[in-house]
């Protein structure tokens, strides 16, 4: 942890009335259709870095074990990631607190996924079909005001740290199914505005942002408007770089032969290019990275929205054949390649026409450094494991790895990151 790293700016103040209002978000954000330039230096509008900020290192999630381990071989992390659950308006458990303090206390980022749609206020129990209907009626429920209350500790504790920055998910990885009550997904752009409207109403430092964190196709549909949003977030994790997930059998991000290459583990999709004479016409190549993913970045860079990949972490990409360490030394490697190179994509979006250069745009990066064998938390307690050969058996912590370790200490570097490897 960087103890450094310049204080967090004031965040300026909104006008919220304006916030509210869906209709002017969603104009706001067709007017921001297209690139505009670069932000002066300072704090970028919406309260976000500004785009010459070196990019930012947050280790996580859940426990202060994922930042002791980094501590062990690198330096200077630029924060964590821990979770709030709405319906006990507090932290999931004391260690997501514990591990917060630690971060704030050293000025440090502190990003937090408020959560309702995996515990739902007011859900008594039922099948995925009914929590997510009553995750779709909370939703609602915030977008008419309700729920705030559960807030008031998290907005304490984040007062309490004047120094440190809060980068805070209304929810993650939000998709229809758990969050829009409608076509139009009006209940959840509502309910991202009034949450963010209400917090930083709340806040006495001005150290909040909000970060939207879709799921990888429905970004655009569901996109609160550029008034409250301050980041773009997405999850990384094995089909997002286009590899494998071994669930008791290769789960591919395509169908192989077509659209997806077993051998090179990449994608197949079609761009938009040009013919001998000219013309339009498909262009097929093998992609390291998702299509929907390329997207999202495009459509933040378009908004003038940094991006922060919010969850990125390894998976079970192989066979385990009998091993249990969980560790994927060489598709682990290729994990890290690709994640740095997503931070300086520049070429074809699938079904796009032209170049897109998408270098620049994503400027946080919060690695999962957690053995998942044992569960959510990473802690070996008997409480909650992964079976062996299933696709979140595996142990994502960069110390236990020799190339892997070697690629992402020398990505820190290439991309400016503050924090390095001793």
């Amino acid at each position: 942890m960087s103890t450094d790293r310049p204080q967090p700016q004031s965040r300026s103040h909104r006008v919220r009335a304006a916030v509210c209002s869906l209709a002017t978000a969603l104009a706001a954000g067709l007017l921001l259709m297209t690139p505009a330039p670069a932000a002066a230096e300072g704090k970028a509008p919406g309260g976000a870095p500004a785009e010459a900020a070196a990019p930012e290192l947050l280790i996580g999630q859940s426990t202060k074990s994922a930042l002791d381990d980094f501590n062990t071989f690198a330096d200077g992390a630029d924060g964590g990631s821990v979770y709030y659950e709405l319906r006990k308006g507090d932290w999931v458990n004391p260690a997501h607190r514990s591990f917060a303090e630690q971060v704030a206390a050293q000025g440090g980022t502190v990003q937090v996924g408020i959560s309702w749609k995996d515990n739902p206020p007011g859900f008594d129990g039922g099948d995925e079909t009914v929590k997510a209907a009553r995750s779709r009626a909370v939703t609602a429920e915030i977008a008419a005001g309700g729920h705030t209350a559960s807030l008031e500790r998290l907005v304490a504790f984040a007062d309490a740290y004047p120094r440190a920055t809060f980068k805070l998910r209304l929810d993650y990885e939000v998709s229809s199914f758990y969050h829009c009550t409608d076509a139009s997904c009006s209940s959840y752009k509502q309910a991202f505005n009034r949450l963010a409207g209400h917090l930083d109403g709340r806040s006495t430092p001005r150290n909040l942002q909000f970060v939207f964190h879709p799921v990888r196709g429905e970004f655009e549909a569901m996109y609160p408007g550029d008034a409250a949003v301050d980041w773009m977030g997405v999850s990384v994790f094995a089909h997002e770089l286009c590899l494998p997930i071994h669930d008791r059998g290769y789960l591919y991000n395509g169908t192989p032969p077509q659209n997806y290459d077993v051998g090179a583990s990449q994608c197949r999709n079609a761009y938009i290019g040009t013919d001998s004479h000219g013309n339009p016409a498909a262009v097929w190549r093998n992609f390291d990275h998702d299509a929907n993913v390329l997207k999202l970045v495009k459509f933040a860079k378009e908004h003038r929205k940094p991006v922060v990949l919010s969850e990125a972490g390894m998976m079970n990409f192989t066979a385990d054949n009998g091993a249990t360490d969980g560790r994927e030394q060489q598709r682990g490697e290729l994990w890290v390649n690709r994640l740095f190179s997503l931070m300086n994509y520049r070429g074809p979006i699938p079904n796009l026409p032209g170049e897109h250069d998408l270098r620049g745009v994503i400027k946080s990066v919060a690695y999962i450094n957690l053995d998942f064998r044992y569960g959510w938390d990473g802690i070996d307690d008997g409480s909650f494991d992964f079976a062996p050969d299933t696709t979140w058996f595996v142990d994502g912590r960069l110390s236990r790895y020799t190339a892997a370790k070697a690629s992402f200490c020398r990505g820190l570097a290439d991309n400016a990151f503050t924090a390095r490897c001793r």
